[in-house]
């Protein structure tokens, strides 16, 4: 009897020993930003990721060995005495990470979480997702930055595609961009001698108004330029300079919103395909119902392209799916909307049932996977009862819609 008694409290202990070795495992298993704040989280970033080049020629690098958070950083049951582990142990130790990008990728997906809102680390997050966004070789890694990107958007009420597509992407001329520039440079707050007088402010803030008031012209220039006035909101000293220097950091930051979308969705390379898909549902929320027509212009093929043979939109049937979808939902004067874009053909324009019928028509019979779709989309959109799959009615339509428009 005494034996089996001690069998039992033996299994007992052996239990309670692996539900403690098994929570201990779990708890070791969390994911490398779990608990992380938001400066460990970017520091870890900076650690491993390094932009390198010049101008538009850059690229992403990622180091293999590089300071990442302790392990005990990131454990939720150590968390009310981290303040005394990082001290005393060290916040961070240097370790072979065996996937940089997979790591990255993780702390992106964090980082939206830590930003809380506050203006600069939301500008802060923007230009890390920015630059992997634009940059990295993996589809999967831009899919999570643009993710973040609108994420950090939505946090500061960013409203972004909101004014006239006939301006879409129009820089600033350049005589004016460079006078704004001379007046930033000299009484920007780390080259200030002295306090601002009235007029000095005034013209300060009056040269960042103007320096913002349109997208610069490269990619590149929009992030540095993000980055930029972060130092300057860091360092202003002048209350009566904040004000103005948040609402010149917030319209470079949606600049750079639509910039980096616009260039995501104007690709064609078959590896970016679920780049293109993220940042075409980005836009059409953003947009809303008028990003349609807008996709549309900007994913349209240029004449450029056209003269290469190249097709009028992506070839890709995802993509091609995704704009009939978008197309379908819409009714009335969007869905007969042109969007024209600066500095394209204005014979290109097409409004999204046009599309529609145009794909119908051009689509082979038979063993089409989009015909179907659109046809089902340009009835859902002209508000027709019932779908007739017999396509004789679209080219009857599409006929008398040119033979009104005069095309």
């Amino acid at each position: 009897m005494a034996m089996q008694t001690d069998r039992t409290t033996f299994r007992r202990r052996a239990r309670g020993v692996g539900l403690a070795c098994t929570t201990l495992l779990l708890a070791g298993a969390c994911s490398v930003a779990d608990n992380l704040s938001f400066g460990e989280i970017v520091t870890e970033l900076d650690g491993i990721v390094t932009i390198v080049g010049d101008g538009q020629v850059r690229s992403v690098r990622y180091a293999n060995m590089a300071p990442v958070s302790a392990w005990y950083m990131r454990q939720f049951w150590l968390v009310p005495i981290r303040w005394a582990l990082g001290p005393v142990f060290g916040y961070r130790a240097v370790h072979e990470i065996e996937n940089p990008s997979g790591h990255v990728r993780t702390l992106l997906q964090e980082l939206p979480d830590e930003t809380g809102g506050d203006l600069i680390a939301c500008a802060q997050a923007m230009t890390r997702f920015g630059w992997i966004a634009e940059l990295d070789a993996n589809g999967h890694s831009r899919v999570v930055a643009i993710d973040g990107l609108v994420a950090a958007a939505q946090q500061l009420g960013l409203s972004a595609f909101t004014g006239s597509f006939d301006q879409l992407g129009v820089p600033l001329p350049a005589d004016r961009l460079d006078a704004a520039r001379r007046q930033i440079a000299t009484a920007r707050p780390d080259q200030r001698s002295h306090e601002l007088a009235a007029a000095e402010r005034a013209d300060y803030l009056a040269s960042l108004q103007e320096l913002t008031a349109q997208p610069l012209s490269s990619w590149t220039d929009r992030l540095l330029l993000v980055e930029d006035l972060v130092v300057l909101h860091r360092a202003e000293r002048d209350p009566g300079a904040i004000d103005g220097t948040d609402l010149a950091l917030r319209a470079a930051m949606r600049h750079c919103i639509e910039g980096i979308l616009v260039r995501a969705v104007e690709g064609r390379d078959a590896r970016y395909v679920e780049v293109r898909l993220c940042a075409m549902e980005q836009v059409r929320r953003l947009a809303g119902p008028r990003g349609v027509p807008l996709l549309l212009a900007v994913m349209s093929a240029t004449p450029q392209q056209l003269a290469r043979f190249e097709p009028r939109f992506d070839p890709d049937p995802l993509v091609q799916l995704r704009l009939i979808h978008y197309c379908g939902q819409l009714r009335g004067d969007t869905a007969t909307t042109e969007v024209r874009l600066p500095g394209r053909e204005s014979g290109l324009a097409v409004a999204p049932i046009d599309f529609l019928a145009q794909t119908i028509l051009t689509e082979q019979a038979y063993y089409s996977k989009l015909r179907t779709p659109a046809m089902a989309a340009l009835s859902l959109s002209l508000g027709r009862p019932s779908l007739d799959p017999d396509p004789a009615w679209v080219r009857d339509w599409y006929r008398e819609r040119q033979s009104r428009s005069g095309t």
